[in-house]
Formats: structure tokens, C-alpha cells, sequence
């Protein structure tokens, strides 16, 4: 399809009640217009959404309007790939038969941020990837689904390797440099003298050396592989502080405690002679021990080990899930001061961040985990 005729044919869409000013086709970008008034300012703010599709030079946003319901991007420590989710009313099937709509591995730029905001409150997140499409009917809804990661054959090719002589460090460069991929995060000094990748893909691999060695692996707003110690995510500087005044009432802020699951003791066994390091949680109510599959090469590497069983089994014992005013200065993985809540007040951390674009304006989700005031015994 020519553009003078994708122009056309998207021109003619009647104005939507729901997120106006578009554009579509191969390049789309989406203005919101909503406004809602902000809990924290006298001003109604104006959230404005951004989005290129399959990235061109060309702006046609002036003449084009789609049918785009809501937009949401997700974020978890947990996971490899930030995911993002949009879906577009088509009942006039402009995007079901525009040949310039290619799906599976197509591009995505995203930027949301006020249009009348003081603050820099822009969330970026960076380029996504088209892995899911889904058509649900009628009425005509297309779902769009992408992650932040490339969709890399060579990520997903499974292969049986050792690394030898070398760190952390060094494996996960390794892997970055194979696939041109940039590389951020600071990662715990620990050797390896032979370490075996068996039967895994590249992307699992790194999933695995992650969960292993108690460090978080995701793909950053820049595309780079981040690979960070979590214990220098929990030691770092408390950057905000969320008081009653600031969390919306819908949907509730909600606290959960919970023993079950949890241990006292973790044991990492590590060389020949059923050695183990063990992490005790005297935090807790169990009295229960767990020791780990995985037999380490060292003492150093078992300690990781042994931290990492005990972040997987009592991490998330307490939590706590709110919701704020949109606000893209809010971080992933963030230390942040909850106040106002008794004994439920205190320092947490953000696991999961959900973003999201509807009528009712811009709202971030957050699921933080409760930090100890000390690290367990180890």
C-alpha cells in the first residue's frame, strides 16, 4: 500500500471517544488526550503516548486516527524481557488488511509521558519486538503483544559448551559480545574453572547463571544485556517515599505476610566431599531447612548459591501492591520508603511495575518486596 493511500484510507476513520490524535500503518503514532485530575497537583495533567511502528522518517500523525482502547508495559526483576501489550479496536479491518502490517518480529518505539508536566516524568522503555498477535471478534479487537529483546534465533538456539578459566563476568561478556549485545550492571566477583552450558539456549543459560548466583538478567531500555548483582540492588539508596496522600484507592493497596513456604536454613553443596555453605533466616517463623540440586565448585560460588535458594523461598514473604499517579521516574527494582502503615511501614522494593494507558488516565502499578533491616547469616 502507497502512503498517500494509507493516509487516505485511515483519514477517513470517524473520531474516536477513547484516545484520539494517531497514526497508523507502518508508522503510528498515538496522542492521549485524556485528562483526569492528579491527586498530587491543582492542574489536570495530559498524559501523551508515543508510539512508532516499524520506525520510518515519516510523520503522518496529523491526518491519521486508529482505534487504540488501551496500552500497558510490564516490567519484573524476575524476568528476561520487559512486555508490552496494545489493543486496537479494527471493526473497519484497516489493520487485519493493511499489507504494511507485517506482525511477528516488527519494531515498536514507545514514549509516554505529560504534556504539561514540570517534571521530567517521561517513561522510555525502549524499542519492543512483536512476538504475539492475537484477533478476537466481534466485535474486531487486535491484540498486540512485543517484548524489549530481539527476536534472535541465535538467543534460542540450544548448544552444550564449557567455560573455562574465567568469572561471571567474563561468561556473561562471553554471551553479550556473541550476539552484539551491549552489556550494563555490575556482577559479583566469582571464578569458575569449568562451568557447562547443557542442552540451553543462550536466553535460558543466562536465566539459569542468574537464578544460580542470585544476580538479576533482563534487557534494558537500551537493549543491552543487564546483569546486576541483587544484593547491590537491595544495599542501595532508598530514592522515594510513598505516603497515603500519594497511593490512588483504586484498585486498594493491599499487604500480605505469609510463613508458608518459607525456611530457616539453606544449604549450597559445593565439590566432592558433601561440603555446603548455609544461610540461616532468623526472620522467620520455620523452623524447616532446604538444601539445593545444584553441587558449585567452590565455597564462593555455594554462598551465592545459598543466598539465591533463600531470595527464590523467602523473598517474597511480605509484600505489598499499590497504585500511583503515572510516573515514569518510578524505577524497576527501586528501594523505595512506604509510610503511614504501622508496622507494615518501611522499606521495600519494586519486583514488578505495570504501566498503563486507558480512560482513566496514566497509572503505575507497583508490587515491591519488604527488605530486611539485615542480611541473613551466611
Amino acid at each position: 500500500m502507497r502512503v498517500e493511500t494509507l493516509v487516505k484510507s485511515f483519514f477517513l476513520l470517524p473520531p474516536v471517544p477513547l484516545l484520539g490524535g494517531v497514526r497508523g500503518g507502518f508508522c503510528l503514532l498515538l496522542k492521549a488526550t485524556v485528562n483526569f485530575t492528579s491527586p498530587l497537583a491543582t492542574m489536570p495533567l495530559r498524559p501523551y503516548l508515543s508510539i512508532v511502528y516499524n520506525t520510518t522518517n515519516l510523520d503522518i500523525s496529523g491526518f491519521i486516527r486508529s482505534f487504540v482502547l488501551d496500552i500497558s508495559i510490564t516490567q519484573k526483576l524476575t524476568d528476561s524481557a520487559t512486555s508490552l501489550a496494545v489493543k486496537i479496536r479494527d471493526d473497519e479491518m484497516k489493520f487485519q488488511q493493511d499489507p504494511t502490517f507485517n506482525g511477528i518480529g516488527d519494531s515498536i518505539d514507545i514514549e509516554l509521558f505529560y504534556e504539561n508536566s514540570e517534571n521530567d516524568r517521561k517513561l522510555s522503555p525502549g524499542r519492543f519486538y512483536l512476538d504475539r498477535l492475537e484477533l478476537s471478534s466481534p466485535p474486531d479487537v487486535i491484540n498486540l503483544q512485543a517484548v524489549n529483546r530481539p527476536l534472535n534465533k541465535s538467543l534460542r538456539t540450544k548448544k552444550t559448551r564449557t567455560f573455562s578459566n574465567t568469572n561471571l563476568a567474563g561468561i556473561v561478556s562471553a554471551i553479550a559480545i556473541e550476539h552484539n549485545l551491549g552489556l550494563s550492571g555490575i556482577r559479583e566477583t566469582v571464578n569458575f574453572s569449568n562451568w557447562e552450558q547443557k542442552d540451553k539456549s543462550d536466553l535460558t543459560f543466562l536465566m539459569d547463571l542468574a537464578k544460580d548466583f542470585d544476580h538479576v538478567f533482563n534487557f534494558d531500555s537500551q537493549g543491552r544485556i543487564f546483569f546486576q548483582s541483587w544484593e547491590s540492588i537491595d544495599n542501595a539508596n532508598t530514592v522515594r517515599t510513598f505516603d497515603k496522600e500519594n497511593i490512588l484507592d483504586k484498585p486498594k493497596l493491599r499487604f500480605t505476610q505469609s510463613d508458608s513456604g518459607t525456611y530457616r536454613t539453606f544449604d549450597a553443596p559445593y565439590g566432592t566431599e558433601d561440603q555446603t555453605a548455609a544461610l540461616i533466616d532468623n526472620f522467620v517463623f520455620s523452623t524447616d531447612r532446604l538444601r539445593g540440586s545444584l553441587n558449585y565448585e567452590t565455597y564462593e560460588q555455594a554462598r551465592l548459591g545459598a543466598r539465591a535458594l533463600w531470595r527464590r523461598s523467602n523473598g517474597s514473604s511480605r509484600l505489598v501492591e499499590f497504585t500511583v499517579e503515572g510516573d515514569g521516574l518510578i524505577k524497576l527494582g527501586d528501594n523505595f520508603r512506604l509510610n503511614g502503615y504501622g508496622t507494615f511501614s518501611g522499606r521495600y522494593q519494586i519486583q514488578k511495575l505495570r504501566n498503563s494507558l486507558t480512560n482513566d488516565g496514566w497509572r503505575t502499578e507497583i508490587k515491591g518486596r519488604s527488605l530486611y533491616e539485615e542480611s541473613p547469616d551466611i
